[in-house]
């Protein structure tokens, strides 16, 4: 019997967790023989090789292994290797930091029996443990989808093969922002994509140190670039042109200290104490958890450092592709 679905896994010095991902596929509901895994390795020095090549030896569905030859690095063209080289007309994505349900693949399949169908997103929760007190110190890094929402990560979506051929793949310009970029490049097409909670996926959390999160805010540049091949998503951006509503709280900061700077003190005061509500509403007013108040009015430096940094590599990206977004 011929292989239907091909599952494609990029990875990069992840060699424990990903293990835990091929666990999870090898105990897979469907069929052995109609599906295959996939790891494209994007020059891991971990030892994943050796794992990988290890865990072959008793898998109980096929399971191939490249290295990623590509002068461009990241998920993007890990994925496209992955496309490549896939027999099974239905792709699945997952990460290396994920651990499917034993029905994923069998409760996928069936939705492509609708011609009409060419992805299926699935639902994302994050794996335990999550930690009150080192979201204070640290930066929870996980995911969560458990709606139809516009970015369509591929931690857990499946895709005909032969419409991601037509498409040209991954674009390896976005990192992060491949997939949404990937399924927009399908919607604008006329494609379809749908999502179901059925499908099932976990994702690790994770906790990065706040120095490394700022550091990673530099890949907001990208969304210029995204919105200017896909000027049809202004549609979803306030007044189509404010890529996110946090951007606009360091704003009255910066005309604040304009008005000082030309002696309007009296505007100086009025727009401080504008950035002041804005943030008290906007970080610490939040919802009904009093009791998580007094840690969010101390995490309030935290928070503008966040926001002006996001907005400041927003607008130099806008500056750079010359796209008009803040």
């Amino acid at each position: 019997m011929s292989v239907k679905v091909s599952i494609v896994i990029p990875t990069f010095n992840r060699k424990e967790s990903l293990k835990k991902t091929l666990e999870s596929l090898f105990n897979q509901t469907y069929p052995k023989d109609k599906y295959e895994i996939i790891v494209c390795d994007d020059k891991s020095t971990d030892g994943t090789e050796g794992l990988v090549k290890e865990l072959m030896k008793n898998s109980p569905c096929k399971i191939r292994y490249f290295k990623v030859k590509s002068k461009y690095k990241g998920p993007a063209a890990a994925r496209n290797v992955g496309i490549e080289n896939a027999d099974g007309e239905i792709i699945g994505f997952i990460d290396d930091d994920c651990v499917a349900s034993p029905n994923w693949i069998e409760n996928a399949v069936p939705f492509f029996d609708d011609e009409t169908i060419t992805g299926v997103q699935g639902c994302t929760l994050p794996l335990p443990p999550s930690s009150k007190k080192n979201r204070i110190f640290w930066i929870e890094h996980t995911n969560k989808i458990t709606e139809q929402e516009d970015w369509y990560a591929t931690c857990n979506i499946f895709y005909r093969k032969k419409a991601l051929i037509e498409v040209g793949g991954f674009d390896h310009r976005f990192f992060p922002g491949e997939d949404a970029d990937l399924a927009w490049s399908l919607l604008e097409k006329g494609y379809k994509i749908v999502f179901s909670r059925d499908i099932l996926v976990y994702h690790e959390t994770n906790y990065i140190s706040f120095p490394k999160y700022l550091k990673k805010l530099k890949k907001q540049e990208l969304f210029a670039l995204f919105i200017k091949k896909h000027p049809i998503y202004r549609k979803k951006l306030m007044l189509r042109f404010i890529s996110s509503e946090k951007n606009l709280y360091p704003i009255p900061i910066l005309f604040a200290a304009v008005s000082y700077l030309i002696g309007s003190y009296f505007l100086f005061y009025l727009l401080i104490l504008t950035a002041i509500m804005l943030y008290l509403w906007a970080r610490v007013v939040v919802d009904a958890n009093f009791k998580m108040y007094p840690l969010r009015i101390l995490a309030f430096i935290r928070y503008f450092l966040i926001d002006f940094i996001s907005l400041f590599y927003t607008v130099k990206g806008a500056i750079r592709y010359k796209c008009f977004i803040i």
